[in-house]
């Protein structure tokens, strides 16, 4: 089977018949648009509920390819919006810690880029007797050094650190005692938490925050 069928900009967007004929010989489908209907991407969700549909804003491209189905995200819609709502009071605990421990005004982050500078020393480090930290790039990654849970936080959202990104959100529930079980359902695969959470902004579970500066603006509320 041919990997990606591509639709150039100005081409017709194609409708839900069109796409299954396509991945009779293609396993994804990548789309350049120039304009998009509102509800061009809606629709489709529930058009093909066995497929992911992603729309990356900033360079006007739809990927569309075999996913989990969306009644078996669905099935599972209370616990991810608790995995996602313990994620963000986890995340925001450990920004207040770090905060608290390194002097770092979470409202400006004044204080933050000083670790940054200092690679070779406060990049990462210990936090306290329970947790290390990594800084990197607009994130940080926190590892409770007694259980190997993960809490991977974008920092760059101040004051608010709970924001989703999938594969952050996928390596919480997966190093999360409480939550390995929701993890293995999606078959351990970050790709299926991606749409998951897609899917629940759709139904209303999870909030998009339109005006944040960054794709990842999804969250618990």
């Amino acid at each position: 089977m041919t990997e990606t069928f591509i639709i150039e900009p100005g081409q017709k967007l194609p409708t839900k018949e069109d796409l299954i004929k396509i991945f009779e010989t293609y396993k994804q489908v990548t789309i350049h648009y120039v304009v998009l209907p509102n509800d061009y991407v809606f629709n489709l969700t529930y058009l093909l509920p066995d497929k992911a549909v992603y729309d990356r804003k900033w360079d006007k491209s739809i990927f569309i390819s075999s996913s989990i189905h969306n009644d078996q995200i669905l099935q599972k819609k209370l616990e991810l919006f608790e995995c996602a709502r313990a994620f963000r009071q986890d995340a925001n605990h450990l920004m207040r810690l770090m905060a608290d421990t390194f002097g770092i005004d979470l409202e400006t982050l004044d204080g933050l880029q000083e670790l940054k500078h200092k690679k070779s020393v406060k990049q990462r480090g210990k936090l306290n007797d329970d947790w290390n930290y990594y800084l990197h790039g607009a994130e940080c990654q926190f590892e409770d050094v007694k259980t190997n849970q993960v809490v991977e936080v974008i920092v760059v959202t101040k004051p608010e650190f709970g924001y989703l990104d999938c594969y952050f959100f996928y390596n919480y529930m997966a190093t999360t005692e409480r939550f390995k079980d929701l993890a293995a359902f999606f078959n351990n695969d970050y790709l299926n938490i991606c749409k998951a959470i897609d899917l629940l902004v759709l139904e209303g579970v999870l909030t998009r925050v339109e005006d944040l500066f960054i794709e990842r603006n999804v969250i618990a509320l």
